[in-house]
C-alpha cells in the first residue's frame, strides 16, 4: 500500500556558530522520554495543482525551506548527546518522501488510526527516537493527487507551542520568497527549570509510552455539537476545551466502572497548562522548550460525583489556582517527575487512582497556520498514542473538536458506544464527512 520514493537528510541552510552547539535540557525536558511530537496535515488535489509543477515541484520546496528553518530552529538539526544536552552539530533532519495507494478520504477517515499512521514514517511517532533525527518529515502522496506532510518532532526539545512556531516559521519560508524573513524563537534551555537534581541530573526518562496497550479512536465535535454540549452545562464561561475534556473523561470513567462489574474506580483528571503567561516575567509566545505544569481534579470516589457541571467547575478551579502559586517552585509535573524519578514507579502512580490524562493543542491555529503557498490544510490530526488513558484535543477547519482517545479494549467497546458521548461526538468513519470528502478528491 506504501512505497518510498526517496530518503534525505535536510540540513541548515547555514552551519550552527560554535557558540551554539550545545543545548541544554531543562528538568522537564529530561523527564521526558524520547517522544516524537507527531502532526499530520492533510491538503487535497485542488490545492496542490495550484503549485507550479505540482507535486514534483513540491518536495524541492518543502525541503529547501525546511533547510532554512533550521537554521533558526537549530536543536532540531541536533542529536541528543545524553540526558541533559542536545549537540547542534547540523546533522540535520531526515525528510521522507512516499506514494500510498489509497485516495485520501480512505486514509483520513479510515476508523482504524494504523491506517491513517501511513502518513507517519514507520515505528516513529511517539517511539524512542534516540538513534533518529530530531525532526522527521514526511509527504505522502495520495492516488487522487492530495498529500499528506506529517513532521515528528522531539518532545525533548519543545512542547505543543514550541512546535507550533516552528511548523508556522517554517509555512512561511516556504509560501514567501522574501528573504528579510527572519524567524526569532527564544530558547529557554534550562533557565527556568534548572536540570540539578541534588548533586546530579536526572539521567532516566520516566515519562514514556505505552500506546500498545490501547487502542486509539478519534471522534468530531462539530461546533454545533460544541455550543449545545456547553449549553447543557450550568457553569458561566464554559470553554470548548473544558467541555470536551469533562465529557471524554466522565464516560471514559463510566466505561471502566461497567468493565469493573460496576464497580466505580477512584480516578482524577489531569491537564496540561502551558507556563508561558504564568510566570513572572511573563515568557514570549515564541519561546521554545517544555514549558509546562499540570492542574488536577479532585480524586472522584463515587459516580455520582461525575456530573458535567460539577466537573466543569472543578477544572475551572483547579486551573485558577495555578494564578495563585509560584509555578516554577511548585510546578505540578516537575514535582510528579521527580517522585518517580526517585521512587523508580510509574509517574502518577503516588495518586493511588487511575488517572486520566487531558492535553489540549485548540488554542494554536495550526490549521491557519500551516499554509506552504498552497492553501491551509483541510484536516489536522496526531498519530496513535502516546498513553493509554490519555485524550488529546486539536481543532478542525470548521471550528469543531477534533478527540483522539486512547482506552484498553475493553473500555473502548464500552466508551464509543455511549450514548450521552454520541449526543455529542460523531466517531471518524462514520459519516461526519460525507458531505465534505469531494474536497479529498
Amino acid at each position: 500500500m506504501l512505497s518510498i520514493i526517496s530518503k534525505k537528510i535536510i540540513k541548515p541552510f547555514t552551519p550552527i556558530p560554535s557558540t551554539q552547539i550545545w543545548h541544554k535540557l531543562s528538568l522537564l525536558d529530561q523527564g521526558l522520554a524520547h517522544l516524537y511530537i507527531p502532526l499530520v496535515f492533510f491538503y487535497p488535489k485542488n490545492q496542490v495543482n495550484s503549485i507550479p509543477n505540482g507535486p514534483k515541484q513540491l518536495s524541492n520546496l518543502l525541503t529547501n525551506s525546511l533547510s532554512k528553518a533550521l537554521t533558526y530552529y537549530y536543536p532540531w538539526a541536533g542529536r541528543l548527546k545524553d540526558n541533559a544536552t542536545i549537540e547542534c552539530d547540523d546533522n540535520g533532519a531526515e525528510f521522507l518522501e512516499v506514494q500510498i495507494n489509497s485516495p485520501m478520504d480512505k486514509v483520513v477517515n479510515h476508523p482504524d488510526s494504523n491506517v491513517k499512521d501511513l502518513t507517519f514514517p514507520k515505528g516513529v511517532p511517539w517511539g524512542n527516537g534516540v538513534d533518529r533525527a530530531s525532526t522527521i518529515a514526511q509527504l505522502s502522496h495520495f492516488d487522487c493527487g492530495g498529500i499528506a506532510l506529517s513532521v515528528c518532532l522531539s518532545h525533548k526539545i519543545g512542547d505543543g507551542s514550541s512546535a507550533h512556531c516552528f511548523l508556522r516559521d517554517w509555512a512561511s519560508l516556504t509560501r514567501s520568497s522574501n528573504s528579510t524573513i527572519r524567524p526569532s524563537p527564544y530558547f529557554v534551555e534550562d533557565s527556568i527549570l534548572p536540570s540539578q537534581i541534588g548533586n546530579g541530573l536526572l539521567v532516566s526518562p520516566v515519562l514514556g509510552s505505552d500506546a500498545d496497550k490501547c487502542v486509539q479512536k478519534r471522534f468530531v465535535f462539530s461546533s454545533t455539537k460544541l455550543s449545545a454540549l456547553k449549553s447543557s452545562i450550568v457553569v458561566q464561561n464554559v470553554t470548548s476545551s473544558e467541555a470536551v475534556s469533562a465529557l471524554l473523561y466522565k464516560c471514559a470513567a463510566f466505561s471502566a466502572m461497567a468493565v469493573n462489574s460496576g464497580s466505580f474506580k477512584r480516578s482524577q483528571l489531569i491537564q496540561i497548562s502551558d507556563l508561558r503567561e504564568m510566570i513572572s516575567p511573563q515568557l514570549p509566545p515564541n519561546s521554545i522548550g517544555n514549558l509546562l505544569t499540570v492542574f488536577s481534579s479532585p480524586i472522584y470516589d463515587n459516580r455520582e460525583e461525575l456530573n458535567l457541571s460539577k466537573l466543569v467547575a472543578d477544572i475551572k478551579k483547579s486551573k485558577n489556582n495555578l494564578s495563585t502559586r509560584n509555578n516554577v517552585e511548585e510546578n505540578e509535573l516537575a514535582i510528579d517527575m521527580l517522585d518517580a524519578y526517585r521512587s523508580g514507579e510509574s509517574i502518577f502512580d503516588r495518586r493511588k487512582c487511575d488517572v486520566y490524562f487531558s492535553s489540549s493543542l485548540c488554542k494554536f491555529p495550526l490549521i491557519q497556520d500551516l499554509d506552504f503557498g498552497f492553501g491551509k490544510p483541510i484536516r489536522a490530526s496526531l498519530a496513535k498514542g502516546p498513553f493509554n488513558k490519555a485524550m488529546l484535543l486539536l481543532r478542525t477547519c470548521d471550528g469543531g473538536i477534533e478527540a483522539v482517545v486512547n482506552l484498553n479494549e475493553e473500555e473502548m467497546c464500552v466508551f464509543e458506544h455511549d450514548k450521552q458521548f454520541l449526543e455529542f461526538a460523531t466517531p471518524i468513519g462514520h459519516g461526519i464527512y460525507n458531505e465534505e470528502e469531494q474536497q479529498y478528491a
